[in-house]
């Protein structure tokens, strides 16, 4: 490893960003009851004297293990009896006082035995970073906390209950590999996302590691990725450097002792508080794994292609080079930020293209010069409540930056609250499309809020400003020879003040959609189209596409994915990589495409791969931590978005195709029964609504059915026919979805009043009268309203007053 890559490795390492692979040759110091834990070759050897099998089965493992299953040994134990005995209880060695010292994000074994949990545990408790979970490959899904590691055994444990969850025979290794909702899929796309460090790794006889290595990885920042060996030949070096891995000669003893040598210097940087940064506070660890100081990594991996003045998104290295010019609006939220308050959250919402992100990069920017350190969050981490309170309280000076802050408002909400109990300074900016940004101010009450909203509309001071900003970095484009009062007209009078209309123009003259769609238009081959797709509409959903989905969902290898995203490709053109996730160079650019280029077959298709892709993935433990998975598949089910996307038509068929797969998600029944609704389908409709209360009864499915009974008894003349015991029907769910919301939910309230009074305004003009029952109700609801926290919201408030409008027009 060259001292730039060691460099990027532990300053990465003090984040929590590694995963830990662990090869049989990782357990072979280890020492079980019945001695030292043999490798393959030896085990299988011991096997078949064991099992009474004839012949020399040559270190054949994976045979001798499925003969055994059908054998005793001379002492009556079954093969499950026999692994017990040999690998449970095992001593690690020495040297995994260093491996449990490390943080590490996940830890992969392909070993049964429990050298790991043991050192965790028993022997190596004092050095150890995190606390252990240990799992095996048919256990459910588990998402670990910000003091949690996870430990994955791929091939089962020595505990095992069946012969079927240990993973050696052939047999074995297919059905592992064919199951959903196991470990070996996050694994496949783990290992393609996250920088690894993998550890006595023979790769001779492991047919699922080698598989998944030799897909290759693709190179999505500077953190390498290594595998240590004690000797590695010429040909092993250039077949793992193919597989975008880095070949280390050591033993892993003394790679890990290097590593923890190393520690206290980087951990220091990280956390230049610490007293003892040998023996660091479990707090420190969490937080450093999910926030990320804006301003660190070194970089030996640049993106050429990257152009902030090509409508590319900012990165801090754009506002460190002063790229940017000056938006009034950044003096306004620099001086909110920097307020007496003690906490404080401002809120930077806009349409696309209008510098909200380049905003909050110039305000941390700023801060840091007076000597604050803003840290952004990792999108696919949940933070954790107490460990950022906890660095709040010791680095008071801590400026947190949310992009895409809807994912967490409420937990983000809850921070700022417990803050202000605890006396603990919070500042925070949160960045957010203007259609998601009501879901972020609903949840900031009790602690000073501002929002700030950026224009796309630039004032005469700041089109000056970026003026002399293009000037002096030689990039006016078109207006470069003209005088400064034809350069003003060209902002002014040609694009009206509008920011993205005349950067687009400025240097070509198609634009910057237009380029994107021409160039989406020279991709040749279906398999490019399709990651360019895929990209589109993970990015319109608020996200970057993760490197592993991108390899299932488009049947491409990560190394041809490498090679399209790092060379003179047209892809590489309008995709870049950037945290084991690829991104549109402007985020914008997937909504756009996907309204305006893309077809709709083509949408149902990447759509449909990427929500079965993320099936396997989703599970309650998921939902419970809010995943990246979770979130992404929670607006990919969401009905309005797939008809705008596929078209009405092709609805039934998407969700049909899905059923296996998210049978057992109340959400997916929602919003297939809203779907089928709104097409009139009220039948299947309402059975649709039920199955969600039935798979999870809370406020959002009762608010589902209300609305889906709703629609079906308007549909059926309920209001002409006088059937107000079916409008009392429905209420009657809303009453409970109302009891059950949080109490500045507006849902079940708006659900209401929209559909009563549309039922009040219908049997009025038959019958001439409403019933005194539906009256009554309605006067109830009213009176719960007035006093209910949702009449906070300037929206809310605007939606009843409306409705009391058209009430008093039927009294």
């Amino acid at each position: 490893m060259s001292a730039e890559q060691w460099d990027s490795m532990m300053r990465a390492i003090t984040e929590s960003k590694y995963q830990l692979l662990l090869g049989a040759g990782a357990s072979l110091d280890s020492e079980g009851p019945q001695g030292r834990l043999p490798g393959g070759w030896d085990l299988a050897q011991e096997m078949a004297t064991a099992f009474s099998l004839p012949g020399n089965p040559r270190g054949n493992l994976r045979q001798v293990f499925s003969m055994a299953k059908s054998r005793v040994t001379a002492d009556g134990q079954n093969v499950l009896a026999y692994m017990a005995d040999r690998f449970a209880n095992c001593t690690a060695p020495l040297w995994y006082a260093d491996l449990v010292s490390i943080p590490w994000r996940y830890i992969w074994s392909l070993n049964i035995d429990d050298s790991v949990e043991n050192a965790y545990n028993k022997q190596f408790t004092d050095h150890a970073a995190k606390e252990l979970v240990s799992v095996s490959w048919t256990d459910s899904h588990r998402v670990p906390s910000g003091h949690q590691v996870i430990l994955v055994h791929l091939h089962g444990v020595a505990w095992a209950k069946k012969t079927d969850d240990l993973v050696f025979d052939i047999s074995s290794y297919l059905y592992a590999a064919t199951q959903r909702h196991r470990w070996h899929n996050i694994f496949a796309d783990s290992y393609l996302e996250t920088p690894t460090i993998i550890l006595g790794a023979s790769l001779n006889d492991e047919i699922d590691l080698e598989n998944v290595l030799e897909k290759g990885r693709v190179q999505s920042g500077s953190e390498p990725s290594v595998i240590v060996m004690p000797t590695i030949d010429e040909f092993d070096k250039e077949r793992f450097r193919g597989w975008g891995l880095i070949p280390v000669e050591a033993t892993a003893e003394e790679f890990l002792a290097k590593v923890r040598a190393s520690w206290p210097e980087y951990f220091q940087q990280a956390d230049v508080s610490a007293d003892n940064p040998s023996r660091i506070n479990p707090n420190v660890l969490s937080f450093l794994s999910q926030w990320h100081p804006v301003h660190t990594g070194s970089e030996y991996r640049l993106d050429d292609r990257h152009d902030f003045y090509a409508g590319h998104e900012p990165l801090y290295s754009d506002i460190l080079r002063d790229l940017d010019s000056h938006r009034v609006l950044t003096d306004s939220v620099f001086r909110e930020a920097m307020s007496d308050a003690p906490q404080k959250v401002v809120c930077l919402t806009g349409s696309a293209f209008t510098g909200k992100s380049t905003i909050a990069l110039r305000v941390a920017r700023r801060l840091a010069e007076q000597n604050w350190t803003p840290y952004l969050l990792d999108p696919e981490l949940r933070p954790s409540l107490e460990a950022t309170l906890w660095w709040l309280r010791q680095h008071p000076r801590t400026l947190l930056i949310v992009e895409g802050a809807a994912d967490f408002a409420n937990d983000l909400a809850d921070m700022a609250l417990r803050a202000k109990e605890r006396g603990i300074p919070f500042k925070l900016l949160a960045v957010e499309r203007r259609s998601r940004a009501r879901e972020v101010r609903r949840s900031f009450t009790g602690v000073g809020f501002a929002d700030a909203e950026v224009s796309d509309k630039l004032k005469d001071t700041e089109i000056e400003a970026l003026i002399r900003q293009l000037k002096g970095h030689g990039r006016l484009g078109i207006v470069a020879d003209a005088g400064h009062t034809e350069q003003v007209e060209y902002f002014t009078r040609k694009h009206g003040g509008n920011l993205f209309s005349a950067m687009s123009n400025l240097e070509e003259a198609d634009g910057f959609r237009s380029r994107v769609r021409t160039g989406y238009s020279l991709l040749t081959s279906e398999t490019e189209r399709a990651v360019f797709q895929a990209v589109c509409i993970t990015s319109a959903l608020g996200y970057g596409l993760p490197i592993g989905a991108a390899a299932s969902v488009c049947g491409l290898p990560a190394s041809e994915l490498n090679t399209l995203l790092h060379s003179e490709s047209v892809l590489a053109d309008f995709i870049r990589v950037a945290g084991g996730r690829l991104h549109p160079r402007h985020r914008a650019f997937g909504s756009y495409m996907l309204e305006n280029s893309f077809s709709k077959q083509e949408n149902y298709a990447v759509t449909l791969k990427l929500a079965q892709h993320y099936g396997v993935q989703i599970s309650p433990a998921a939902i419970a931590s809010r995943t990246f998975a979770y979130r992404m598949v929670r607006q990919l089910l969401d009905h309005e978005m797939l008809t705008v996307w596929l078209g009405v038509e092709r609805l039934d068929a998407w969700y049909e195709a899905l059923q296996e797969t998210y049978a057992w998600n109340a959400r997916y029944w929602e919003q297939r029964a809203l779907g089928a609704s709104k097409r009139g389908r009220h039948a299947p409709a309402s059975s649709w609504a039920r199955q969600a209360i039935a798979q999870h009864r809370d406020a959002f499915a009762l608010n589902t059915l209300a609305t889906v009974l709703f629609r079906r008894y308007l549909a059926e003349g309920g209001p002409e026919d006088g059937r107000t015991e079916n409008l009392m029907e429905v209420a009657a769910y809303l009453e409970e979805a109302r009891a059950m919301a949080a109490e500045d939910s507006e849902y079940p309230y708006i659900t209401f009043f929209k559909y009563t009074l549309n039922w009040a305004e219908r049997a009025k003009k038959a019958n001439g009268s409403i019933d005194r029952r539906i009256v009554r109700r309605w006067d109830d609801w009213m009176h719960l309203v007035d006093i209910s926290p949702i009449t906070r919201s300037p929206e809310v408030r605007e939606q009843l007053k409306s409705f009391r409008r058209r009430w008093l027009l039927l009294a």
